[in-house]
Protein backbone atom coordinates (compact mmCIF):
# COMPACT_ATOMS: atom_id res chain seq x y z
CA UNK A 1 0.00 0.00 0.00
CA UNK A 2 3.09 2.34 0.84
CA UNK A 3 4.24 1.65 -2.34
CA UNK A 4 0.64 2.41 -4.02
CA UNK A 5 0.89 5.74 -2.34
CA UNK A 6 4.08 7.03 -3.78
CA UNK A 7 3.40 6.18 -6.75
CA UNK A 8 -0.22 8.04 -7.01
CA UNK A 9 1.67 10.55 -5.33
CA UNK A 10 4.58 10.75 -7.84
CA UNK A 11 1.65 11.12 -10.75
CA UNK A 12 0.01 13.90 -8.87
CA UNK A 13 2.85 15.60 -9.00
CA UNK A 14 3.42 15.03 -12.79
CA UNK A 15 -0.28 16.37 -13.13
CA UNK A 16 0.50 19.56 -11.86
CA UNK A 17 3.69 19.50 -13.72
CA UNK A 18 2.25 19.43 -16.63
CA UNK A 19 -0.17 21.87 -16.18
CA UNK A 20 3.03 25.08 -16.28
CA UNK A 21 4.02 23.62 -19.59
CA UNK A 22 2.16 25.35 -22.46
CA UNK A 23 -0.38 23.79 -24.39
CA UNK A 24 0.42 21.42 -26.97
CA UNK A 25 -0.78 18.70 -29.14
CA UNK A 26 2.29 16.09 -28.85
CA UNK A 27 0.78 13.87 -26.14
CA UNK A 28 -2.32 15.75 -26.01
CA UNK A 29 -1.00 18.13 -23.13
CA UNK A 30 -3.94 20.75 -23.85
CA UNK A 31 -6.19 18.42 -21.70
CA UNK A 32 -4.36 18.84 -18.55
CA UNK A 33 -6.34 21.38 -17.17
CA UNK A 34 -9.75 19.41 -17.57
CA UNK A 35 -7.53 16.67 -15.88
CA UNK A 36 -5.91 18.91 -12.64
CA UNK A 37 -9.13 19.62 -11.07
CA UNK A 38 -9.72 15.36 -10.95
CA UNK A 39 -6.23 15.46 -9.70
CA UNK A 40 -6.94 18.01 -6.62
CA UNK A 41 -9.89 15.84 -5.79
CA UNK A 42 -8.15 12.39 -5.54
CA UNK A 43 -5.14 14.22 -3.92
CA UNK A 44 -7.23 15.16 -1.28
CA UNK A 45 -9.69 11.65 -0.56
CA UNK A 46 -6.28 10.38 -0.29
CA UNK A 47 -5.01 12.65 2.15
CA UNK A 48 -8.01 12.62 4.21
CA UNK A 49 -8.39 8.69 4.46
CA UNK A 50 -4.58 8.65 5.17
CA UNK A 51 -5.20 11.04 8.04
CA UNK A 52 -8.18 8.54 9.27
CA UNK A 53 -6.25 5.64 8.86
CA UNK A 54 -2.95 7.38 10.50
CA UNK A 55 -0.84 6.07 7.68
CA UNK A 56 2.65 7.92 7.41
CA UNK A 57 2.75 7.44 3.34
CA UNK A 58 -0.62 10.33 3.85
CA UNK A 59 2.75 12.22 3.68
CA UNK A 60 3.49 11.89 0.12
CA UNK A 61 -0.12 13.27 -0.24
CA UNK A 62 0.66 16.54 2.05
CA UNK A 63 3.52 17.36 -0.31
CA UNK A 64 1.84 16.84 -3.62
CA UNK A 65 -0.91 19.10 -2.48
CA UNK A 66 1.94 22.02 -1.60
CA UNK A 67 3.31 21.34 -5.10
CA UNK A 68 -0.41 21.59 -6.26
CA UNK A 69 -0.69 24.71 -3.86
CA UNK A 70 -1.21 27.11 -6.80
CA UNK A 71 -4.21 25.30 -8.20
CA UNK A 72 -6.39 24.57 -4.71
CA UNK A 73 -5.80 28.64 -4.01
CA UNK A 74 -7.16 28.93 -7.64
CA UNK A 75 -10.12 26.87 -7.14
CA UNK A 76 -11.54 28.37 -3.60
CA UNK A 77 -11.84 31.49 -1.89
CA UNK A 78 -9.48 31.11 1.33
CA UNK A 79 -7.52 34.38 2.06
CA UNK A 80 -10.17 36.34 2.95
CA UNK A 81 -10.36 34.07 6.19
CA UNK A 82 -7.21 35.93 7.17
CA UNK A 83 -7.72 39.68 6.21
CA UNK A 84 -10.22 41.97 7.09
CA UNK A 85 -12.61 43.74 4.71
CA UNK A 86 -10.87 47.44 4.71
CA UNK A 87 -13.55 50.24 3.14
CA UNK A 88 -12.06 52.78 4.62
CA UNK A 89 -10.92 55.29 2.03
CA UNK A 90 -12.72 55.75 -1.35
CA UNK A 91 -13.72 52.92 -2.99
CA UNK A 92 -15.30 52.10 -6.39
CA UNK A 93 -17.20 48.97 -7.63
CA UNK A 94 -16.17 46.50 -11.55
CA UNK A 95 -19.47 44.59 -12.29
CA UNK A 96 -18.99 42.01 -15.08
CA UNK A 97 -21.37 40.31 -17.22
CA UNK A 98 -21.70 38.00 -19.99
CA UNK A 99 -25.37 39.22 -21.29
CA UNK A 100 -25.29 35.70 -23.87
CA UNK A 101 -26.07 38.32 -26.74
CA UNK A 102 -29.08 39.31 -24.69
CA UNK A 103 -29.98 35.80 -24.14
CA UNK A 104 -30.49 35.06 -27.70
CA UNK A 105 -30.85 38.04 -29.20
CA UNK A 106 -31.85 37.10 -32.43
CA UNK A 107 -35.09 35.79 -31.51
CA UNK A 108 -36.25 38.86 -29.36
CA UNK A 109 -38.67 39.56 -32.33
CA UNK A 110 -40.94 36.61 -32.58
CA UNK A 111 -40.27 35.15 -29.16
CA UNK A 112 -41.91 36.66 -26.04
CA UNK A 113 -39.56 34.69 -23.81
CA UNK A 114 -37.01 35.75 -25.55
CA UNK A 115 -38.38 39.19 -25.37
CA UNK A 116 -39.22 39.40 -21.99
CA UNK A 117 -35.48 38.10 -20.94
CA UNK A 118 -34.04 40.84 -23.15
CA UNK A 119 -36.75 43.42 -21.58
CA UNK A 120 -35.66 42.01 -17.83
CA UNK A 121 -32.01 42.25 -18.20
CA UNK A 122 -31.92 45.56 -19.84
CA UNK A 123 -33.71 46.86 -17.32
CA UNK A 124 -31.15 45.15 -14.45
CA UNK A 125 -28.46 47.07 -15.97
CA UNK A 126 -30.09 50.08 -16.10
CA UNK A 127 -30.46 50.08 -11.95
CA UNK A 128 -26.63 48.86 -11.42
CA UNK A 129 -24.63 51.39 -9.43
CA UNK A 130 -21.36 49.93 -10.46
CA UNK A 131 -19.21 52.56 -10.84
CA UNK A 132 -17.40 50.90 -13.68
CA UNK A 133 -19.64 48.05 -15.45
CA UNK A 134 -18.53 45.67 -18.40
CA UNK A 135 -20.28 43.50 -20.26
CA UNK A 136 -19.40 40.81 -22.61
CA UNK A 137 -21.43 39.83 -25.94
CA UNK A 138 -23.48 42.99 -25.31
CA UNK A 139 -26.67 44.12 -27.38
CA UNK A 140 -28.09 47.97 -27.36
CA UNK A 141 -31.38 46.30 -26.61
CA UNK A 142 -34.43 48.84 -26.42
CA UNK A 143 -35.42 50.00 -22.95
CA UNK A 144 -38.30 51.98 -22.48
CA UNK A 145 -38.54 53.02 -26.65
CA UNK A 146 -34.90 53.91 -26.20
CA UNK A 147 -31.27 52.42 -27.06
CA UNK A 148 -29.89 51.01 -23.67
CA UNK A 149 -26.88 52.63 -24.61
CA UNK A 150 -28.70 56.39 -24.67
CA UNK A 151 -30.14 54.69 -21.51
CA UNK A 152 -26.77 54.41 -19.55
CA UNK A 153 -25.23 57.71 -21.16
CA UNK A 154 -28.57 59.60 -19.85
CA UNK A 155 -27.85 58.22 -16.05
CA UNK A 156 -24.41 59.56 -16.28
CA UNK A 157 -22.54 57.05 -17.31
CA UNK A 158 -19.30 57.37 -20.00
CA UNK A 159 -19.37 53.95 -22.81
CA UNK A 160 -17.43 52.95 -25.24
CA UNK A 161 -18.79 50.03 -27.32
CA UNK A 162 -16.24 47.75 -29.10
CA UNK A 163 -18.04 45.76 -31.95
CA UNK A 164 -17.28 44.50 -35.69
CA UNK A 165 -17.89 47.75 -37.57
CA UNK A 166 -18.29 45.46 -40.77
CA UNK A 167 -21.07 43.56 -39.47
CA UNK A 168 -22.63 46.58 -38.03
CA UNK A 169 -24.04 47.40 -41.68
CA UNK A 170 -25.36 43.85 -42.45
CA UNK A 171 -27.97 43.67 -39.61
CA UNK A 172 -30.02 45.20 -36.97
CA UNK A 173 -28.48 43.46 -34.03
CA UNK A 174 -24.40 44.17 -33.51
CA UNK A 175 -22.85 42.20 -30.61
CA UNK A 176 -19.88 43.46 -28.67
CA UNK A 177 -17.98 44.28 -25.70
CA UNK A 178 -19.10 47.37 -23.92
CA UNK A 179 -17.44 49.38 -20.65
CA UNK A 180 -19.11 51.94 -19.11
CA UNK A 181 -18.13 54.65 -16.27
CA UNK A 182 -19.26 57.04 -13.92
CA UNK A 183 -16.00 58.96 -14.30
CA UNK A 184 -14.59 60.46 -17.63
CA UNK A 185 -13.34 57.86 -20.24
CA UNK A 186 -10.01 59.84 -21.55
CA UNK A 187 -8.98 57.28 -24.08
CA UNK A 188 -10.46 53.87 -25.05
CA UNK A 189 -9.78 51.38 -27.85
CA UNK A 190 -9.81 47.63 -29.30
CA UNK A 191 -6.98 45.60 -28.15
CA UNK A 192 -8.36 42.61 -30.11
CA UNK A 193 -11.01 41.22 -32.16
CA UNK A 194 -10.79 37.88 -33.74
CA UNK A 195 -11.39 36.64 -37.22
CA UNK A 196 -15.75 36.05 -36.16
CA UNK A 197 -15.30 39.53 -34.79
CA UNK A 198 -17.11 37.90 -31.80
CA UNK A 199 -14.38 37.57 -29.24
CA UNK A 200 -12.64 40.54 -28.49
CA UNK A 201 -10.68 42.51 -26.29
CA UNK A 202 -11.21 46.21 -25.41
CA UNK A 203 -9.77 48.72 -23.04
CA UNK A 204 -11.20 52.48 -21.61
CA UNK A 205 -8.58 54.44 -19.76
CA UNK A 206 -10.99 56.09 -17.34
CA UNK A 207 -9.91 59.57 -14.78
CA UNK A 208 -10.57 59.11 -10.98
CA UNK A 209 -9.75 62.26 -9.38
CA UNK A 210 -6.07 62.41 -10.13
CA UNK A 211 -5.68 59.03 -11.11
CA UNK A 212 -6.17 57.25 -14.13
CA UNK A 213 -7.02 53.58 -13.88
CA UNK A 214 -7.00 51.30 -17.54
CA UNK A 215 -9.71 48.81 -17.50
CA UNK A 216 -9.60 46.14 -19.62
CA UNK A 217 -13.04 43.81 -21.31
CA UNK A 218 -12.01 40.53 -21.85
CA UNK A 219 -13.89 38.04 -24.13
CA UNK A 220 -11.81 35.28 -25.25
CA UNK A 221 -12.95 32.46 -27.71
CA UNK A 222 -15.62 30.63 -26.70
CA UNK A 223 -15.19 26.93 -25.17
CA UNK A 224 -17.86 25.47 -27.12
CA UNK A 225 -19.75 23.67 -24.37
CA UNK A 226 -22.96 24.98 -25.20
CA UNK A 227 -23.79 24.57 -29.04
CA UNK A 228 -22.12 20.88 -28.86
CA UNK A 229 -23.26 18.56 -25.30
CA UNK A 230 -24.25 15.20 -26.66
CA UNK A 231 -26.80 14.84 -24.43
CA UNK A 232 -28.59 17.13 -27.38
CA UNK A 233 -28.44 13.46 -29.78
CA UNK A 234 -30.74 10.90 -30.05
CA UNK A 235 -28.85 8.36 -30.28
CA UNK A 236 -25.63 6.78 -29.79
CA UNK A 237 -23.57 7.11 -33.34
CA UNK A 238 -25.30 10.96 -33.15
CA UNK A 239 -23.38 11.20 -29.24
CA UNK A 240 -20.38 9.76 -30.41
CA UNK A 241 -20.42 12.25 -33.52
CA UNK A 242 -21.32 15.33 -30.89
CA UNK A 243 -18.84 14.01 -28.60
CA UNK A 244 -15.77 14.80 -31.22
CA UNK A 245 -17.06 17.70 -32.54
CA UNK A 246 -17.07 18.94 -28.49
CA UNK A 247 -13.32 17.09 -28.04
CA UNK A 248 -12.22 19.09 -31.45
CA UNK A 249 -14.03 22.67 -29.90
CA UNK A 250 -12.45 22.57 -26.73
CA UNK A 251 -9.14 22.13 -28.32
CA UNK A 252 -9.59 24.41 -30.87
CA UNK A 253 -10.37 27.00 -27.67
CA UNK A 254 -7.27 25.94 -25.44
CA UNK A 255 -5.09 26.57 -28.66
CA UNK A 256 -6.53 30.13 -29.57
CA UNK A 257 -6.88 31.47 -26.32
CA UNK A 258 -3.42 30.91 -25.15
CA UNK A 259 -2.25 33.08 -28.17
CA UNK A 260 -4.61 35.86 -27.19
CA UNK A 261 -4.32 35.64 -23.69
CA UNK A 262 -0.06 36.54 -25.02
CA UNK A 263 -1.65 39.21 -26.45
CA UNK A 264 -3.76 40.75 -23.93
CA UNK A 265 -0.52 39.97 -21.13
CA UNK A 266 1.76 42.37 -23.51
CA UNK A 267 -0.42 45.35 -23.90
CA UNK A 268 -1.35 45.22 -19.91
CA UNK A 269 2.64 44.75 -19.16
CA UNK A 270 3.11 47.99 -21.32
CA UNK A 271 0.13 50.03 -19.58
CA UNK A 272 1.46 53.34 -17.88
CA UNK A 273 -1.51 53.14 -15.50
CA UNK A 274 -2.72 50.84 -12.82
CA UNK A 275 -4.82 47.77 -14.62
CA UNK A 276 -8.15 46.14 -13.78
CA UNK A 277 -9.00 43.30 -16.60
CA UNK A 278 -12.48 41.99 -16.63
CA UNK A 279 -14.86 39.40 -18.17
CA UNK A 280 -15.13 36.53 -19.69
CA UNK A 281 -11.53 34.47 -20.18
CA UNK A 282 -13.53 31.12 -21.18
CA UNK A 283 -10.98 29.39 -19.12
CA UNK A 284 -10.62 26.74 -16.18
CA UNK A 285 -8.03 28.21 -13.18
CA UNK A 286 -6.27 24.84 -13.55
CA UNK A 287 -5.27 26.12 -17.49
CA UNK A 288 -1.73 27.49 -18.86
CA UNK A 289 -3.26 30.54 -19.99
CA UNK A 290 -5.17 31.58 -16.66
CA UNK A 291 -2.03 30.50 -14.91
CA UNK A 292 0.02 32.50 -16.98
CA UNK A 293 -2.41 35.78 -16.13
CA UNK A 294 -2.49 35.34 -12.34
CA UNK A 295 1.50 35.06 -12.26
CA UNK A 296 1.03 39.07 -13.65
CA UNK A 297 -1.73 40.38 -11.88
CA UNK A 298 -3.78 39.54 -8.88
CA UNK A 299 -7.00 37.67 -9.29
CA UNK A 300 -9.86 39.21 -7.13
CA UNK A 301 -11.68 35.99 -6.13
CA UNK A 302 -8.73 34.51 -4.77
CA UNK A 303 -7.92 37.34 -2.62
CA UNK A 304 -10.84 38.43 -1.19
CA UNK A 305 -12.94 35.52 -2.54
CA UNK A 306 -15.38 33.11 -0.63
CA UNK A 307 -16.47 29.80 -1.98
CA UNK A 308 -16.12 28.07 -5.31
CA UNK A 309 -17.31 31.04 -7.06
CA UNK A 310 -18.78 29.15 -9.99
CA UNK A 311 -20.08 31.62 -12.84
CA UNK A 312 -20.88 29.23 -15.20
CA UNK A 313 -24.98 29.10 -15.69
CA UNK A 314 -25.16 26.56 -18.85
CA UNK A 315 -27.29 23.73 -19.13
CA UNK A 316 -23.32 20.96 -19.25
CA UNK A 317 -21.34 21.83 -16.40
CA UNK A 318 -22.38 24.03 -13.52
CA UNK A 319 -18.80 23.67 -11.77
CA UNK A 320 -17.09 25.95 -13.33
CA UNK A 321 -15.44 29.51 -12.81
CA UNK A 322 -14.66 30.98 -16.55
CA UNK A 323 -15.52 34.62 -15.13
CA UNK A 324 -12.85 36.53 -13.50
CA UNK A 325 -11.40 40.25 -12.20
CA UNK A 326 -7.73 41.10 -12.05
CA UNK A 327 -6.02 43.62 -11.01
CA UNK A 328 -2.55 45.00 -11.14
CA UNK A 329 -0.07 46.73 -8.60
CA UNK A 330 -0.97 50.12 -7.15
CA UNK A 331 -4.87 48.68 -6.93
CA UNK A 332 -6.11 46.85 -3.34
CA UNK A 333 -9.02 44.53 -4.01
CA UNK A 334 -11.46 45.09 -0.25
CA UNK A 335 -14.33 42.73 -1.73
CA UNK A 336 -15.30 40.28 -4.29
CA UNK A 337 -19.13 38.26 -4.76
CA UNK A 338 -20.27 36.30 -7.50
CA UNK A 339 -23.96 37.38 -8.27
CA UNK A 340 -25.34 33.86 -8.66
CA UNK A 341 -28.92 35.42 -7.69
CA UNK A 342 -29.28 36.58 -11.41
CA UNK A 343 -29.75 34.42 -14.19
CA UNK A 344 -30.64 35.88 -17.19
CA UNK A 345 -28.07 34.23 -19.38
CA UNK A 346 -25.58 31.46 -19.11
CA UNK A 347 -22.98 33.41 -16.81
CA UNK A 348 -23.44 34.67 -13.13
CA UNK A 349 -21.93 38.80 -12.79
CA UNK A 350 -19.38 39.13 -11.16
CA UNK A 351 -18.27 42.33 -8.95
CA UNK A 352 -15.07 43.40 -6.79
CA UNK A 353 -14.69 46.64 -4.87
CA UNK A 354 -11.17 48.26 -5.00
CA UNK A 355 -9.39 50.71 -3.70
CA UNK A 356 -6.25 52.34 -5.59
CA UNK A 357 -3.57 52.84 -3.64
CA UNK A 358 -1.63 55.75 -2.20
CA UNK A 359 1.08 57.15 -3.21
CA UNK A 360 3.42 57.95 -1.18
Amino acid sequence: MKYFNFLVAVLLTMLYALGKIPPSEKYNLWLTSFLIPFGLAINMIFLVASAVLRKKSGLYYVVTLIIGSNYLLSSFGLKHFFQNEDMNGRTFRVLSYNMNSGSDYREIDVDFNGANTAIGMGEWIINQEAEIQCYQEFVSLKYNESDLIEGLNIKGYYTYFSHDSVEAKRQRFVVGTIITSRYPIIRAGDIFASDNGFNRISYADVKIDSDTLRVVNVHLESMGLKDYHPAYASDFQSRKEATKILFSKLKEGVFERSEQIKILAKFIENSPHPVICVGDFNELPYSYSYQFMRKRLKNSFEQVGKGFGFTYNGNTLRVLRIDNQFYSQGIEAVNFSTRNDVTFTDHFPIEGTYKIQSRL
